[in-house]
């Protein structure tokens, strides 16, 4: 089962050991873009050719790219850790204000709850803010995955947004008349990768915690079993362990291609733009502290630790040794990249502050709403 295969760690942090053998130049993957098209999207069934070993059938629950927007699509961010995700999470969740799928639904007792519901559960160590709604199920586990199925939490039709570390379980938390809609922030793999070394070594509340690597080097990380082997092409192709081919990659590249709205952690705020016109995002509770909230993640990042960290560039001894161990993903992630400045025409004609056009303030005397209507955020106070 999935869970046998990724034990309890989230799989961000599940180190799969290295695949790449000595002697095997990096360079040796193969241009395999031009077998899978960017946009615009490829002929019709049956006519467009196949990538080998293809695993979008393992996605029928989230709609394809380039499918029109509906309002009743659910927008699903697959969070990659260290790769600028939490200040997107975090946008939408604490500046939006909308109703999130994340683990923090199930906190406050209501991971016993039997019926899908919106809930507000306390901040900890917050002592007076208003809290966030949050649908009471836990997206970031494959066990809580199954009991949202078994909720029916997709036709609830609760969540704005879902947050998960994971791509294919997330299928079953949808269904064919409540479908996702994926999409993700990309990091060059390299400097993920430094991100990560630096971020375990010191995160003493992560269940991925090593304070051992405090007496390492960059260098003893990049040729450890700890160190993660072409993280996103195995995620994005469900082959978590054993060696990769040039099939993975290709299916990699099919599903990211086919399924996502990618943005780039090099351009945060370009890609934060992008996703809100994309879903259509505007304000609806306090236009100017939520534009003040943004503006705040945007600058500063969410769970950033830049700080701890020692530069590293291309030609490094340690850039070459994490190299060999993202001789896929490099290539996907140049991949990613094009798609990025492809995928532009999605959102063809909607100004860059999308998000102020035709804005209301539920929070204000007196409120206004949109002419569809509006759940204002309940004022729960922590106590």
């Amino acid at each position: 089962s999935p869970e046998q295969q990724l034990g309890n760690a989230v799989p961000a942090t599940t180190a799969v050991l290295g695949q790449v053998e000595e002697g095997v130049p990096i360079t040796s993957v193969p241009d395999v873009q031009a077998a899978v098209p960017l946009v615009p999207p490829p002929a019709p069934p049956g006519m467009a050719a196949a990538v080998p070993g293809s695993v979008l059938g393992f996605l029928s629950n989230f709609k394809d790219t380039w499918d029109p927007y509906e309002k009743t699509d659910i927008p699903m961010f697959w969070h990659i850790p260290k790769a600028g995700g939490s200040s997107i999470k975090d946008t939408m969740g604490g500046c939006h204000r909308f109703v999130q799928a994340t683990e923090f639904g199930v906190t406050d007792g209501h991971g016993a709850d039997t019926q899908v519901a919106i809930v507000y559960p306390a901040v900890p160590g917050v002592a007076d803010t208003d809290r966030s709604p949050f649908v009471n199920i836990d997206s970031t586990t494959v066990a809580g995955i199954a009991r949202a199925k078994s909720m029916g939490f997709a036709d609830a039709n609760l969540a704005q947004l879902v947050v998960s570390p994971y791509v294919f379980e997330t299928n079953d938390l949808f269904t064919p008349t409540a479908k996702g809609r994926l999409f993700s922030v990309f990091r060059h793999p390299i400097e993920r990768a430094v991100s990560m070394f630096y971020y375990i070594r010191v995160a003493d509340w992560e269940p991925s915690y090593k304070p051992e690597l405090q007496q390492w080097t960059l260098e003893q990380y990049a040729t450890s079993d700890i160190i993660e082997n072409n993280w996103m092409t195995r995620q994005l192709s469900n082959q978590l362990g054993g060696q990769l081919t040039e099939d993975h990659l290709r299916r990699a590249m099919e599903v990211v291609r086919t399924k996502f709205l990618v943005g780039l952690m090099s351009k945060i705020e370009h890609t934060m733009a992008r996703v809100e016109k994309f879903f259509r995002m505007t304000y609806h509770v306090n236009p100017t502290n939520q534009e003040a909230c943004r503006e705040r993640l945007m600058s500063g990042g969410s769970n950033s630790n830049a700080s701890n960290k020692k530069p590293v560039a291309e030609g490094d001894p340690a850039w070459d040794l994490l190299a060999r161990q993202n001789n896929f993903d490099l290539p996907l992630y140049k991949y990613i990249e094009k798609l990025f400045d492809e995928q532009a025409a999605f959102v063809q004609g909607l100004p860059d502050d999308f998000r102020k056009v035709d804005g209301t303030c539920c929070k204000c005397s007196p409120a206004t709403y949109p002419p569809e209507g509006f759940t204002c955020p309940q004022a729960v106070k922590n106590q």
